[in-house]
C-alpha cells in the first residue's frame, strides 16, 4: 500500500521529483565519468609500469661500469640495478629524424613491451623500434634502418615494435610540447648488436628500491659513492614522462571533484523543500496511517525512501552512463599526447561512494522534512494544522515599509517567510553563474596563455636550434646570415636550503626577441647583477628576492651560487634566467643553443642549423597540449545550463504551488494576469541578481583553484574576459527569465473556486 502511495505522490509532484533525480544523475554522471577517465589512465599506467618493471631511480653520469653497479647493489634499500647507454642519434638518410638509442644488456628494469614482432632476446641482432614512430613513418618489421653514430654508420633490421614506460610522453626537445612521432622516436638493442669497434660506456644506472628504503639516506650515499664525477639523480617526480602523465591525472581529478558539489547541495535542498511541503499537505494521511496502526518508524521509512530511491536511482544511472560517454571524448585528446598499451575506463571506488552519499543525503533531507509531523499524535494530525502566527518582521513595522509599493511588499514578505525556497533559488543561480564563468574563464585563460607566451614574451618568428657540434665559425656564419638574438638553454638542478628541484636555465645575450615580465605583468630586464627566477620556481624552492640559491647544469659537477635579483613570470620553462655577461662572470662559457629570429629562414642546410621551429607551429602544438581542458570546459558549460534550468524551473513550480491561493485572491481582487506575472518576475529578478553577484567571484575562485592544480612546469595567470562575464550573467538571466515566462502561463489556468475553498 505504501509503495503505491509513494508512486502516486511522485506522479502528483512529478516536476519536483524529476528535478531531484536530474541533480542526482548529473552529480554522479560528471563525477563518475571524469573519474573513470583518470582512474582508467592511472590503472593502465600502473599495470604497464609493473609489467615492464619500471625503475624507481635513474642515475645519469658520463660513465658507469659493472663495478659501479656492484657497489650500488650493496647499498641498503636497493633491490635491483641495470646499466643502460642512452643517446640521441640522427638517421643517416634524414638528419631531421632523431632516434634515442638505448643499449642494454640482460636488463631487468624498465624493459620495453613488445607489441609486434620478435620477443626481446640477447641472441638476436637487430633493433626494437618505437611503435608510434614506425606506424607514422610506415615502417615494417624486417625493414632496415641506417643509424649515424659519430664516426660510425651501421644498418640494423627492425625485429619488433615496442612501447616503453619511460616514453609514455615523449618530446624531441623542450620547445616541442606535442609528440612528433614523424621525426622522433626511440629504439632498444642489445650491446651484442653494436659494431665491434663501438666502445660502450654506459651513462645510466637504473635502480629499483625495496619498500622500506630510506630515499633521503640513499641519495646521500649515492652522492658520496660517486663524488669523483658529476651524477644526476632522477626519480619519478623529476622524470619528464612519468611526472607529465601524473600531473595530467591530478589535473583531471581536481576538475572532476569540483563539479558535483553544487549538484549535491541542490539535490538535498530540493528534496528537503519538496518533502516538507508534501508532508505538511499530507497531515491527514499521516494521522490516518498512525490511527490504523502503522508505527512511527514504518511511516518514517516510507517518507525517507522517497529521497533514498531518487538519489540511488539517479546516482546509479549516472554511474552507468557517465563512464560510457565522458572518457571516450577525453581520450581522443589524451591519445594524441600520451602513448599507452591500452586505453580503458575504470570505475573508481569513490564513484560508488558518491552514489551512496547521494542516496544518504537525499534520504537525510527527507528525514529532516517529515520528522516534525511524526512527533504529533493521530488526533492532532487528523485536524487541520493551526496557521502560523505570522508576526510582522522588523522591516514591516518600520516607516520605510509603508513607502514601498505593494509589489515590493508582497515579494519581500514572501522571501522572508519562505527562506529555504529563496535560498535554494539563490544557490541554483550561484551554481549556474559560477560554473558558466568557470568554464568560459578556463577557455579565456588557456587562450590568453598562448598569446602571453608567443606574442608578449617571445616575439620571434623562428627558433633556429644550433647543432651542438657546430664550431664558432659556423655560428658566426649563421648570425651573419640571420639577424636575431642568441640564447643558451640547458637543464639544471637548483637547490635552496633543503629544497632541490630541476628546472631550465636561459642565458640571453643582448636583444629583444625574448622578453620578461614581473609578477604584475610589467616589462623588466634581466639584472646586471644576480639572476632572475620564475615565480613558480621560486615557490617550489620557497625562496625570494635577496636569497642565495645554488644551481648547476646537467653534466657539471660544481655548484654555482647566485643571488636572486628579480622574479619573473613565464608560462613554460620554469627555472632561472641570466644575461650573457653575468653568466660568463660565474666562470661559464656561453654556448648558444638557439638563434631567435624574425627573418625568413630559407637555407636550413647550414652546418650550424640542427633544425628550425616556427612560432606558429609551436603555438598550435601548445594549444593541442591544452585541448583536453577545453573538452572538459564544454561539459562544464552544458552542466551549468542544465543546472540553472532545472533548479529554477523546480523552484518556480514550487513557488507557484505554494502561492496559488494568494494568486487566486489577486485575480478575484481584479489584478490583471499581466500585473500578477510582473509581481512574480520581480522576485525572480531579485534572487537572480543576488545569486549572480555571489556567483561571479566564486567563478573566479574556481578558475584560480583549477590553475593551482597545474603541473609545476606550467604557470597560468587567471584571465577572464569581460565578454565571458557578460555571457555568464546574461546566460543566467536568460535561463531565469525563460523559466519564469514558462511558468507564468499557469496563472490563466488557476481554478479560483478550488484554490480559495477552505481546508477540509
Amino acid at each position: 500500500m505504501l509503495i503505491l502511495k509513494m508512486l502516486r505522490d511522485m506522479k502528483n509532484h512529478l516536476g519536483q521529483f524529476i528535478s531531484i533525480f536530474i541533480m542526482a544523475f548529473l552529480a554522479s554522471f560528471v563525477f563518475s565519468g571524469i573519474n573513470a577517465e583518470w582512474y582508467g589512465m592511472q590503472t593502465e599506467v600502473e599495470n604497464f609500469y609493473q609489467e615492464t618493471n619500471l625503475a624507481d631511480i635513474w642515475l645519469i653520469a658520463s660513465s658507469f661500469n659493472s663495478e659501479d653497479e656492484s657497489k650500488v647493489k650493496k647499498l641498503s634499500g636497493v633491490k635491483d640495478t641495470s646499466l643502460r647507454l642512452s643517446y640521441d642519434c640522427p638517421l643517416y638518410t634524414d638528419n631531421d629524424k632523431v632516434l634515442t638509442i638505448n643499449v642494454i644488456e640482460e636488463n631487468t628494469l624498465s624493459l620495453p613491451s613488445v607489441t609486434e614482432g620478435s620477443p626481446l632476446n640477447t641472441t638476436l641482432d637487430g633493433i626494437w623500434l618505437d611503435e608510434s614512430y614506425a606506424k607514422t613513418n610506415k615502417l615494417n618489421i624486417g625493414d632496415q634502418i641506417q643509424l649515424d653514430i659519430p664516426g660510425t654508420v651501421f644498418t640494423k633490421e627492425i625485429l619488433g615494435f615496442i612501447l616503453h614506460p619511460e616514453y609514455i610522453y615523449s618530446s624531441k626537445d623542450s620547445g616541442s610540447f606535442m609528440p612528433d612521432h614523424e621525426n622522433y622516436g626511440f629504439i632498444f638493442l642489445y650491446s651484442s648488436s653494436l659494431p665491434d669497434n663501438f666502445d660502450i660506456e654506459y651513462n645510466q644506472l637504473l635502480l629499483s628500491l625495496t619498500k622500506d628504503a630510506n630515499e633521503e639516506n640513499l641519495y646521500q650515499e649515492l652522492e658520496g659513492l660517486f663524488s669523483d664525477r658529476f651524477m644526476l639523480i632522477m626519480d619519478e617526480d623529476s622524470h619528464l614522462s612519468i611526472s607529465s602523465f601524473n600531473n595530467e591525472i591530478e589535473q583531471n581529478k581536481a576538475m572532476g571533484g569540483v563539479f558535483p558539489i553544487v549538484f549535491f547541495l541542490i539535490a538535498a535542498l530540493t528534496i528537503l523543500t519538496t518533502m516538507t511541503r508534501m508532508t505538511n499537505s499530507q497531515r491527514t494521511q499521516i494521522g490516518t496511517l498512525k490511527a490504523l496502526g502503522f508505527s512511527k518508524n514504518r511511516i518514517l521509512i516510507h517518507y525517507v525512501s522517497y529521497g533514498i530511491w531518487l538519489g540511488l536511482i539517479g546516482g546509479l544511472l549516472g554511474l552507468l552512463i557517465g563512464p560510457l560517454i565522458i572518457p571516450p571524448i577525453l581520450f581522443i585528446m589524451q591519445k594524441s599526447i600520451y602513448t599507452l598499451p591500452n586505453w580503458s575506463i575504470a570505475i573508481s571506488p569513490s564513484s560508488f561512494i558518491i552514489v551512496v552519499l547521494l542516496a544518504f543525503s537525499c534520504g537525510l533531507a527527507s528525514y529532516l522534512a517529515c520528522q516534525g509531523q511524526l512527533k504529533e499524535v493521530p488526533a492532532a494530525l487528523l485536524r487541520p494544522k493551526a496557521p502560523k502566527n505570522k508576526v510582522h518582521q522588523g522591516l514591516e513595522r518600520s516607516k520605510i515599509w509603508y513607502k514601498l509599493s505593494f509589489g515590493i511588499q508582497w515579494n519581500l514578505r514572501d522571501i522572508i517567510r519562505s527562506r529555504i525556497r529563496s535560498l535554494m533559488a539563490i544557490i541554483g543561480v550561484i551554481g549556474c553563474t559560477s560554473l558558466l564563468l568557470f568554464g568560459l574563464g578556463l577557455r579565456d585563460t588557456i587562450n590568453k596563455v598562448s598569446q602571453w607566451m608567443y606574442e608578449d614574451l617571445n616575439v620571434y618568428e623562428d627558433k633556429i636550434n644550433i647543432d651542438p657540434k657546430a664550431s664558432s665559425e659556423d655560428i658566426t656564419l649563421l648570425t651573419n646570415s640571420y639577424s636575431g638574438q642568441l640564447i643558451q638553454e640547458a637543464s639544471i638542478e637548483l637547490k635552496f636550503k633543503s629544497n632541490k628541484v630541476n628546472g631550465l636555465l636561459t642565458v640571453a645575450e643582448q636583444g629583444d626577441k625574448i622578453r620578461f615580465e614581473d609578477t604584475r605583468g610589467e616589462r623588466i630586464s634581466l639584472p646586471d647583477r644576480g639572476i632572475g627566477i620564475s615565480q613558480k620556481m621560486a615557490e617550489q624552492l620557497n625562496s625570494e628576492i635577496g636569497d642565495i640559491i645554488e644551481w648547476r647544469i646537467y653534466g657539471q659537477k660544481d655548484w654555482i651560487e647566485s643571488e636572486i635579483s628579480v622574479i619573473y613570470r613565464t608560462p613554460m620553462g620554469q627555472g632561472i634566467a641570466i644575461n650573457k655577461e653575468v653568466y660568463e662572470e660565474t666562470g661559464q662559457s656561453f654556448m648558444p643553443s638557439s638563434l631567435l629570429t624574425s627573418d625568413i629562414v630559407s637555407n636550413t642546410s647550414m652546418k650550424a642549423i640542427e633544425n628550425t621551429l616556427n612560432k606558429n607551429n609551436l603555438m598550435n602544438s601548445f594549444n593541442e597540449l591544452l585541448e583536453s581542458i577545453r573538452m572538459i570546459v564544454v561539459i562544464l558549460i552544458m552542466g551549468a545550463i542544465i543546472l540553472g534550468s532545472v533548479v529554477l524551473y523546480n523552484l518556480g513550480a514550487l513557488s507557484y504551488t505554494e502561492r496559488i491561493r494568494e494568486l487566486a485572491t489577486l485575480k478575484v481582487m481584479g489584478f490583471h494576469p499581466r500585473l500578477i506575472r510582473s509581481l512574480l518576475s520581480m522576485q525572480n529578478i531579485w534572487l537572480t541578481v543576488l545569486g549572480i553577484i555571489i556567483g561571479v567571484p566564486i567563478g573566479f575562485w574556481l578558475v584560480d583553484f583549477m590553475l593551482s592544480t597545474m603541473p609545476a612546469s606550467l604557470d597560468m595567470r587567471t584571465y577572464i574576459s569581460l565578454e565571458s562575464v557578460t555571457i555568464s550573467v546574461l546566460g543566467t538571466f536568460i535561463v531565469s527569465i525563460a523559466v519564469n515566462i514558462l511558468l507564468s502561463r499557469n496563472i490563466k489556468k488557476i481554478n479560483m473556486v478550488s484554490a480559495l475553498k477552505s481546508v477540509e
